[in-house]
């Protein structure tokens, strides 16, 4: 019991001083790490690996989608909520189909979330230039009217 409590007691301190662009740098990184050991479970065979990997994944891009300022309704922010809810669309398929593929994709979009994030964020000097600030109306779940639509970007 002390060994837990130790445990919970060191985790809120580790990041109780953090900023939070730092912990949404975390949780891109996090969700980078446990994408590509999903892809290894899938590799390896191994639906344990996979679905465990899976779903911490699926909780961190929930949570990343959840973090979104719901009083922000700019084309950024739109996009961003798109992307989000693409990827939490397509993620639990892989469970059936053990596409590494949707895995890759969701991998490249994750991790150049991450780069924007740390060049426009975090201000880090030795990353590589920034995307575009705007994105196209035709991703991230847009129609041409730029209203949501649940529809998938991974198709």
């Amino acid at each position: 019991m002390s060994v837990a409590k130790n445990l919970n007691t060191y985790l809120n301190n580790h990041y109780e001083g953090m900023t939070p662009e730092n912990l949404i740098h975390l949780l891109y990184k996090g969700a980078l790490k446990h994408l590509k050991c999903a892809r290894e479970g899938i590799i390896e065979k191994s639906p344990k690996k996979r679905g465990e990997h899976l779903s911490r994944v699926i909780a961190i891009v929930s949570e990343l989608n959840a973090s979104i300022d719901p009083t922000m309704n700019d084309d950024s922010t739109r996009f961003l909520r798109g992307l989000y809810t693409s990827i939490l669309m397509e993620l639990p398929k892989i469970s059936l189909t053990n596409d590494v593929k949707t895995i890759d994709l969701a991998s490249a979009y994750i991790e150049k979330l991450n780069e924007i994030w740390e060049t426009q964020v975090l201000n880090n000097p030795g990353g590589k230039p920034a995307a575009p600030a705007t994105a196209p109306a035709s991703y991230g779940g847009y129609n041409s009217g730029n209203t949501m639509e649940p529809r998938s970007i991974f198709a």
